[in-house]
């Protein structure tokens, strides 16, 4: 029944892509949230009561769940996939011993307190931890899972339905000769964190996992908790036999044996290997997108099942990874972005680098990218940062690179200003929970200034994320995050566009549009852009110039030819006039400063940043973004100072001001009524008045976060 319902996804997704997008979603409030794996949670007074002093909206609790998803029932709490994974002699405690069916009952009551008292406290969403992917054990020394499966029947109280079938040793991921495929590689009998035991990698189409999937997900419903986080959500790079025949579907249902054999070579293409980027990566990637995407479905309707309200689903694999965004975890409530690894580590703000005695040099960290690209999807999806220090850093260096109670509140307010209803993970460190605390009131007690709106904003920049797997890296990715920077730094508003946006109605919104580094691109959004430019826009593409249809076939002319021109790849800048519009093609755009304002500046010939006069570089670094009320002329600007200093080192955040402002806001024509709001202080009102178009007024200081709601003047 499950593999039937599954092809049957697979033939109308094909249809479904080249159809009408889903309606947009607008944007939510932002929460807070906290991460806590810790083992001692249960019968614990203590513990309700820390959290109980500053409650985040939404707790994520390691595997506190009657049933482990890679264990099934055993002795230890929390942590996750690596966590108590060792038995005795190999630890201090035998973690993974196997819990009976009583003690599985006690254990379960024991959650179902721990999560109404949580909820008590004042937290909204209880989350624990699952996989994906993983079991842990010895097949053959019938060891951890292996165990637990043969005693499977004993555990038929809890709902698991009928044993499978099917011994998990044939639920493995495998390679293309059959081998099982391991995502962590280890060497010697073991994997080190399961010793003496081995962990593998389940292939999540395969049913029996699936059946075991739900029942986890069931049990831990049952216990009262709002949903699950899902970690290795996108890992899936099987060969097995469920696979291919899966496979076999999906490339016969989206392509012709005519089409398969011209684009493919033949007309029974196999799965990719990644050996190489192309049309057939691509698509191995877009098929194992859509079985992610639906093991996310089945979790979800499995706790919706039991609760008969909705499910938070919450998967793990939003880093580096937009191309998974888009694909797998549209409809997710929430994705995380492990942000682990950085040249500053990745908490957002300004790291102070010592040169010599007092002489410092300032780098910044952002995560405006991952932020703005799940809200530009407009989907159910909303984004979590995780960032941290850095992993294996040195201590002097960890110094530098910590948060603290300044750059926690940045943090937080970075989710609010560009996630859409997004959220920042802090740790349970009391001091900590109090600049978390006074964000959720901020948040909770300002609905209006997040809820329901949509984005405004000047300049689009196109995103194309399934290039990563035509290009074979990610160039486009790279150049993205160059015109990101450019734009931040100038206070340019603008939006990202994805494949499905990139039609008439929606380029006409923006005055340019940005094409960094595109090497393919389809017919019809280069006709759309065309279309736009033709009508009066400005287009800079930068980088190489597109090449390649969609399906990596190269035409006879450049898909852009006549909006490029001839000598435009023999010249470092060429500005070139089509129809009423410019195409400004640039051979590369500098990974810092504002090139690329400058450009569509001189070829549009006005103004676009919404700071009037940045004098300095600091004020380069305060972030501006706007939404806009779909039904009435109100405007919600946010401005983030990330000129906040990173570190254990107690050391104020450089307060900037005044911050002149001009922004052309349609609705907003004669005069303007401007509240200002802050966490950390009072509302005030902000005299402004429309001039050449824009309005104006000036902010006093900002030292962290502000929001000002702009309306006409007579309809606050």
């Amino acid at each position: 029944m499950r593999v039937s319902r599954f092809l049957c996804l697979l033939f109308i997704l094909p249809g479904a892509a080249i159809g009408q997008p889903p309606a947009a979603v607008l944007t939510k409030t932002p929460f807070t949230y906290i991460l806590d794996y810790g083992p001692d949670h249960i019968n614990s007074p203590a513990y309700i009561e820390r959290i109980s002093a500053a409650p985040p909206t939404l707790l994520h609790l390691g595997k506190d769940v009657p049933f482990t998803h890679n264990w099934g029932p055993i002795e230890a709490l929390g942590g996750e996939n690596q966590a108590y994974g060792k038995r005795k002699p190999y630890a201090k405690e035998d973690y993974i011993r196997r819990l009976s069916p009583e003690e599985t009952q006690w254990r379960t009551a024991e959650l179902t307190r721990l999560a109404a008292d949580l909820h008590a406290a004042g937290v909204r969403w209880v989350t624990p931890y699952i996989c994906s992917m993983t079991i842990g054990g010895h097949p053959d020394r019938r060891a951890g899972f292996w165990e637990f499966f043969d005693h499977w029947d004993e555990y038929s109280s809890f709902g698991l339905g009928p044993k499978p079938a099917t011994d998990p040793i044939g639920w493995l991921q495998r390679t293309p000769d059959g081998k099982p495929f391991f995502f962590y590689g280890f060497q010697g009998d073991f994997y080190p964190a399961y010793e003496p035991n081995i962990r593998y990698a389940v292939c999540q189409n395969q049913p029996e996992w699936r059946q075991w999937t739900e029942k986890v997900v069931e049990n831990i419903a049952q216990c009262g908790f709002d949903g699950v986080f899902v970690d290795n959500a996108g890992s899936l790079r099987c060969h097995c036999s469920t696979c291919r025949r899966k496979w076999r579907a999906w490339i016969d249902g989206r392509y012709t044996a005519e089409d398969r054999r011209k684009l493919f070579g033949t007309e029974s293409p196999e799965l990719g290997d990644g050996k190489q980027a192309g049309l057939l990566w691509a698509e191995t990637h877009r098929f194992r997108s859509a079985c992610l995407k639906d093991h996310l479905k089945v979790i979800a309707d499995a706790g919706r099942g039991v609760t008969e309200k909705p499910f938070l689903v919450f998967p793990n694999g939003g880093e580096k990874r937009p191309e998974n965004i888009l694909h797998i975890y549209p409809d997710a409530d929430l994705i995380m972005f492990e942000r682990s690894v950085g040249p500053h580590g990745t908490h957002p703000g300004m790291v102070l680098r010592p040169v010599v005695e007092d002489v410092r040099i300032k780098k910044y960290n952002d995560n405006v990218f991952e932020y703005k690209f799940v809200e530009c999807l407009r989907r159910n999806v909303r984004p979590i940062l995780l960032t941290r220090p850095g992993y294996n850093v040195p201590r002097s260096e960890r110094e530098l690179l910590e948060m603290n109670l300044a750059s926690a509140a940045l943090g937080n307010a970075e989710a609010a200003a560009f996630g859409g209803g997004g959220g920042f993970l802090q740790s349970a460190r009391p001091d900590l929970m109090q600049v978390q605390k006074r964000y959720r009131g901020f948040f909770e007690s300002h609905q209006a200034l997040y809820e329901g709106l949509d984005s405004f904003a000047n300049v689009a920049v196109v995103v194309f994320p399934d290039l990563a797997w035509f290009d074979g890296d990610t160039r486009h990715q790279q150049e993205v995050r160059k015109a990101t920077e450019n734009l931040l730094d100038g206070h340019v508003l603008f939006d990202y566009l994805i494949g499905d946006q990139v039609v008439p109605d929606a380029l006409a919104k923006y005055e340019a549009i940005v094409l960094p580094q595109v090497s393919h691109i389809a017919e019809n959004h280069a006709r759309a852009l065309r279309q736009y430019v033709r009508s009066g826009g400005v287009l800079v593409v930068t980088g190489a110039v597109p090449e390649f249809d969609e399906k990596g076939q190269r035409p006879t002319a450049s898909p852009l030819a006549d909006l490029v021109g001839p000598s435009a790849a023999s010249q470092s800048l060429a500005v070139k006039r089509f129809g009423q519009g410019t195409t400004v093609v640039a051979a590369a755009l500098p990974a810092q400063g504002t090139k690329l304002i400058e450009w569509v500046e001189q070829v549009a010939g006005r103004r676009f940043s919404v700071v009037a006069d940045a004098k300095t570089p600091a004020l380069s670094k305060v972030r501006v973004n706007v939404f806009r009320d779909p039904g009435r002329p109100r405007y919600v600007l946010h401005l983030v100072n990330y000129n906040v200093p990173l570190g254990v080192e107690s050391r104020e955040p450089e307060i900037q001001g005044p911050i002149e402002l001009a922004l052309r806001l349609p609705g907003i024509t004669s005069a303007a009524h401007i509240r200002c709001y802050d966490p950390e202080g009072q509302p005030l009102e902000l005299s402004a008045d429309v001039k050449d178009g824009a309005v104006r007024c000036a902010l006093p200081e900002l030292r962290i976060y502000r929001v000002l709601s702009i309306s006409p003047r007579d309809r606050p």
